[in-house]
C-alpha cells in the first residue's frame, strides 16, 4: 500500500534511515539523488528548504512501480541493521503515518526512488514546494552483513564528492 505525507526538508535532504542512525561519513556521493550510507541513505532535494511530498511503498519483491510523470529516478541496496528503515526529516525526525520500509526486519534491502519538480527551486525556499519522492522498497536476495571494507566508490578521489560531505558535514546546503 502507498502512502504519503510531507516531509520537512532542510539544506536540501532528507534520510532514508535505520533508527534514525546518519553515518554520514561513510556516503557515497557518486549519484545526485540517492546517496547510500553504511546503512540507510540521504536523498537530496531540489529545494533547500521547506516540505516535499514523499510516497513510500514497500513491497514483499521487486514488482511494477509507478513509472508515470516522473522525471528522476535511482536505485541503490541499503543495509537495515535493525529493520527500523524509514523516512525521515533529518530535522524532525521519523514520519510515523509513512510505512515502515524494512517490513522483513534487519537486512539488505533494494530502494528505489523516483522524483520529480527538483529543478523548479534549486536551491530555494519554499514551504509548500511541489516536489514529490516515490520511494519503494523490497528485501534484497543478499542476506550477508556488509563487509568492514569501503566500497571502491567511497575510495575514490572524487574532489566534488568531498566538497559536498564537507559542506553538509559544517551545514552548508547540498549541491
Amino acid at each position: 500500500m502507498t502512502v504519503s505525507a510531507r516531509i520537512f526538508v532542510n539544506e536540501g535532504t532528507f534520510g532514508i534511515l535505520d533508527a534514525g542512525e546518519v553515518p554520514i561519513e561513510t556516503a557515497d556521493w557518486s549519484q545526485s539523488l540517492l546517496v547510500p550510507m553504511a546503512q540507510g541513505a540521504i536523498v537530496l532535494t531540489g529545494i533547500n528548504t521547506g516540505h516535499v511530498t514523499v510516497q513510500v511503498d514497500a513491497i514483499p519483491q521487486q514488482g511494477d512501480v509507478d513509472n508515470g510523470g516522473w522525471e528522476e529516478n535511482a536505485r541503490a541496496r541499503l543495509w537495515a541493521p535493525t529493520g527500523g528503515l524509514r523516512v525521515e526529516s533529518l530535522v524532525h525526525g521519523a514520519h510515523e503515518s509513512l510505512s515502515l520500509l524494512s517490513e522483513a526486519g534487519p537486512g539488505w534491502y533494494e530502494v528505489e526512488i523516483k522524483a520529480r519538480g527538483r529543478h523548479f527551486e534549486p536551491d530555494g525556499t519554499n514551504l509548500e514546494s511541489a516536489e514529490a519522492y516515490l520511494i519503494s522498497a523490497w528485501p534484497s536476495s543478499d542476506t550477508l552483513p556488509p563487509s568492514n571494507t569501503a566500497s571502491p566508490s567511497l575510495q575514490a578521489d572524487d574532489t566534488e564528492a568531498d566538497d559536498q560531505q564537507q559542506r553538509l558535514l559544517r551545514g552548508g546546503a547540498a549541491m
